[in-house]
């Protein structure tokens, strides 16, 4: 089908339920997300709101975070600011390992941290006495954390259970996951926050779940994908009852981003909120789930390029391109398992800012439609440590050769981003720093012990490169890729490898990562602003001389 005429605007005025994950650091705005709340409120919308652990970004609380406990980027730098999930999983791997008195400094921290943000919000709000406020949101995270900490001294008397992401206490009282205790004190603070502004809200709980899906044995049902995926569908079944009943009474739910089971998973947050959005469509509302960013989606970076433009509509396979976190651009939005939960029960979903004004050339609407060729729309780019390429004359041909060393590197924790083969090279591109110059020796190794011997072999190592991605709806039609060459060409960039897949909605090419702003501007100059008859003008003389040059002997492949 294709696109109706539709706009994400609409999409927002139609909807009866708003689905929201708040996190990231907009999950310490308490008193600009509730203004927010309280509009959509007068406007008769319903809403769920799944709230993320609380951090922050700012250098200011750098200072505050435990040495152990601080996030890294792709190149291993320390990031600046405080994440209380990494505090959390810092106090578990503490647990493990005897460190109680470190695991207190670090939970001591965390109430620290998560005061100045509330005390902060609170300063900041003139509905709310400062005093009686704090006092009062101050009982919420000392009461949680206290018990957290009860918890760690009794940590001798209960089992730990590391479930992939999700770090879990049993003990004979049931299931406690230290992880999901930042969610748990992000929709605690959330909740007395609206009743000290007279706010009424329902939470969504989720008390005696864990009990339920993990029976005996947490560990199979995480790792045993039928196992999970029964879990997950019980899940849904029970959050389906839960909201089915709150919405009777109430116009706003809470729910913290934690759910057992998802929580192992890779974006557990993000995948919460889909399903309490999935919960809420089997209830015959017509839902709208909401991602709540600085920008909607664009065309570039607008904070690096000004003539960036909205994407005002894209499907949900290429939302999956942009925000696919392994082998996609990163886009960073949603998480992409998440994206696939919304696709597959075909919520609509919108991108936009929610401080700014609603129109439509200011949200980012992604549903399912057949889309027209159109070209390439967006332009984005991740860097890429390094890339290693692998000559030989003997390897390639052999069985199990891609998958054989796909599962050596993940058996090390190396993420393979991106394959170019020909016929006797094969290149790899990895989305991590932490290869070191012995893995690349002992790679050799394996190869020459799995698949050798081959005297040919030889292995080449390329650093600081890029991967510049070419995005689309529908780009099957000549021209995107001649013109995204040639924006390179002109930006003098060398192309290391290149690749398109058979869908026709995106475009890889790695090159030095020196390059990546004059690429990507001249990539949004030619490939995007310049339109169909500005560019045949500027190939005109080119088709010229290729015209006039003679013709080639025919031949047949």
């Amino acid at each position: 089908m294709e696109s109706p005429q539709r706009t994400g605007l609409d999409v927002l005025q139609e909807a009866d339920v708003y689905v929201t994950k708040i996190g990231g650091d907009n999950a310490g705005k308490l008193r600009e997300n509730f203004a927010t709340v309280l509009d959509r409120q007068t406007r008769g919308k319903k809403q769920i709101l799944a709230i993320s652990a609380i951090r922050s970004s700012d250098r200011s609380f750098t200072a505050m975070a435990h040495k152990d406990a601080r996030d890294r980027d792709s190149d291993d730098n320390l990031k600046e600011g405080f994440n209380t999930t990494s505090h959390l999983i810092a106090i578990a791997k503490c647990l493990r390992n005897g460190d109680t008195a470190i695991a207190h400094d670090m939970l001591e921290r965390t109430r620290i941290f998560l005061k100045e943000v509330v005390h902060t919000e609170v300063k900041a709000d003139p509905l709310l006495d400062a005093a009686s406020a704090n006092a009062a949101l101050d009982a919420v995270i000392d009461g949680i954390l206290d018990e957290l900490g009860t918890r760690i001294d009794g940590a001798d008397t209960s089992t730990l259970h590391e479930l992939k992401k999700d770090w879990v206490l049993e003990s004979a009282d049931g299931y406690y996951s230290v992880t999901g205790v930042g969610e748990q004190l992000a929709q605690a603070i959330y909740l007395k926050y609206a009743a000290l502004r007279n706010l009424e809200t329902g939470a969504i709980g989720t008390e005696e779940m864990a009990g339920d899906l993990y029976g005996t044995h947490p560990a199979e049902v995480v790792e045993n994908e039928q196992q999970s995926t029964a879990a997950i569908a019980s899940l849904r079944s029970e959050m389906r009852t839960r909201v089915e009943s709150l919405l009777q009474d109430h116009t706003i739910l809470i729910a913290g981003g934690y759910l057992p089971v998802i929580a192992s998973q890779r974006g557990y947050s993000d995948k919460t909120g889909a399903l309490l959005a999935q919960a809420a469509k089997d209830l015959g509302e017509r839902v709208a789930y909401l991602i709540e960013k600085e920008y909607p989606i664009m065309s570039d970076d607008p904070k690096k390029n000004d003539r960036a433009r909205v994407i005002r509509e894209m499907t949900f396979a290429l939302a999956m391109e942009l925000f696919g976190n392994t082998r996609g651009a990163d886009g960073g939005a949603i998480h992409p398992d998440a994206l696939n939960m919304l696709a597959e029960d075909d919520i609509d979903t919108v991108v936009f800012n929610p401080a700014r004004e609603q129109r439509d050339d200011s949200i980012t609407y992604i549903h399912h439609y057949e889309p027209q060729p159109s070209g390439i729309e967006i332009i984005a780019s991740r860097k890429v440590p390094l890339a290693i390429q692998v000559s030989s004359t003997e390897m390639f041909g052999k069985p199990g050769f891609l998958s054989a060393v796909t599962t050596w590197f993940a058996d090390r924790k190396i993420s393979i981003d991106q394959v170019s083969t020909s016929e006797r090279t094969t290149s790899f591109t990895f989305n991590n720093g932490k290869f070191k110059e012995q893995i690349l020796r002992d790679f050799e190794t394996f190869l020459q012990d799995t698949f050798g011997p081959d005297e040919e072999l030889k292995l080449e190592m390329l650093r600081d490169q890029a991967l510049i991605f070419c995005l689309g709806n529908n780009m099957g039609q000549t021209g995107p890729a001649s013109r995204a060459t040639m924006a390179m060409h002109i930006a003098g960039a060398d192309i290391h490898f290149m690749t398109q897949g058979l869908n026709e909605q995106v475009m890889t090419f790695m090159i030095d990562r020196a390059h990546v702003a004059e690429v990507r501007g001249k990539l949004h100059r030619l490939c995007i602003e310049m339109d169909d008859a500005e560019y045949e003008r500027f190939l005109e003389p080119l088709r010229r001389a290729l015209e006039d040059s003679p013709a080639p002997a025919t031949t047949s492949v």
